[in-house]
């Protein structure tokens, strides 16, 4: 046990937990279809250095591999800006995916 730290083991555990909880390696977005666009899932990496890994699912090809790409993190927030400006559900609200991009909870 550290100097000082007089947490239990447990408490230190479920710190840890939460520290991992709140910041997720990815988030996954499902858009919602409308206008003629399929059902899109979107997997979002960790932005690194403005630039964010998305693999992408759709409507289109659910049962095969992504499509892959390394887009900024302005791109990233336009794909899901135009859903919300479209009235499409999305399954993170646009404040969480703004959140999450900058490093914060979703």
């Amino acid at each position: 046990m550290a100097q000082g730290d007089r947490r239990s083991d447990a408490e230190r555990g479920a710190a840890r937990s939460s520290d991992a909880l709140a910041a997720p390696a990815e988030l996954g977005v499902l858009i919602s279809a409308g206008a003629g666009e399929p059902d899109r899932l979107l997997i979002l990496g960790r932005p690194s250095d403005g630039r964010v890994h998305v693999r992408e699912w759709s409507t289109h090809n659910w049962s095969s591999a992504p499509d892959e790409s390394e887009i900024s993190v302005a791109d990233a927030l336009a794909i899901f800006q135009g859903a919300y400006d479209s009235r499409r559900r999305m399954s993170v609200s646009l404040k969480g995916i703004e959140a999450w991009l900058a490093g914060r909870p979703a």
